[in-house]
């Protein structure tokens, strides 16, 4: 448990360094780098017995070298394993429908859990980090196709995202959208039926909200103002907020940047 402590502590102060604090309570800046940063995603369940140990190398990432500014790390929950004895309450049908959506690029529409995609593209290296941090580097040393500017301001339980994302650079595809994601670390499941009956379940970078597509206008601009309203059962110390533009063709993703934790009320 202790280890698990000081694994979580560190992925917070990493996390936090991707977005600047302000010194005025309740608001927050966020603001992407110089070069672009990438997002992982990970299609997981709590019903799919071969999930947990991809959900455990997930949340190791930061401490296996992949840093702050490199990429934004998204877990969605899937519900096509509900039917199968246990309702994974941090599933979405809307992360389904994403998934669907990049297996048809990624995967050649193949969907399955777990599932890991970098930058559009499937992850089929198991769990190799050192693959992942070389890919990684090879992204990151490329300037960014986006500038995102935003402002987070956390009243109690209300949370908003204003600000702006300007696209960049010579090349200027076609078919661009952007998405707020709000996700939450430090969760865990005692399940009691399926395939992981009697497991405890840790999950970190979990997606509580998908917001999007926005599309960005010819102007290269999209004025950014998104709500975010902290259910029951969401921890606001433990959430944090994402926001990344990628190709609607390929699933490249231009510029990303997160924000951990949210700025206290």
């Amino acid at each position: 448990m202790a280890k698990r402590n000081r694994c979580a502590a560190q992925a917070i102060a990493a996390l936090t360094c991707l977005g600047v604090l302000n010194a005025s309570a309740g608001e927050c800046r966020l603001q992407s780098p110089a070069h672009r940063v990438t997002v992982i995603e990970l299609y997981t369940s709590e019903g799919c017995n071969s999930c947990p140990p991809a959900d455990r190398w997930f949340s190791a990432l930061p401490q296996q070298g992949v840093s702050r500014d490199q990429a934004v790390l998204l877990a969605f929950h899937v519900d096509y394993w509900n039917q199968l004895g246990w309702p994974d309450r941090f599933s979405r049908p809307a992360f389904s429908a994403r998934q669907r959506d990049v297996a048809a690029r990624a995967s050649r529409g193949v969907v399955y859990t777990p599932q890991l995609v970098v930058d559009g593209k499937d992850l089929r290296q198991g769990y190799n980090v050192e693959y992942l941090r070389t890919r990684l580097a090879l992204i990151n040393r490329e300037t960014e196709g986006a500038r995102i500017r935003a402002t987070v301001q956390r009243s109690g339980s209300d949370v908003r995202i204003s600000g702006d994302i300007e696209v960049l650079g010579a090349s200027r595809p076609s078919g661009l959208q952007t998405w707020i994601a709000t996700f939450e670390n430090g969760l865990s499941s005692r399940v009691t039926a399926g395939e992981n009956a009697g497991r405890l379940l840790n999950h970190d970078y979990v997606v509580r909200e998908l917001a999007g597509p926005f599309s960005i206008g010819s102007d290269l601009h999209l004025p950014l103002d998104h709500r975010v309203k902290v259910q029951p059962g969401w921890n606001a110390e433990r959430m944090g907020i994402a926001v990344f533009v990628e190709r609607l063709d390929t699933g490249e993703v231009l510029e990303a940047a997160a924000l951990y934790p949210l700025c206290t009320s």
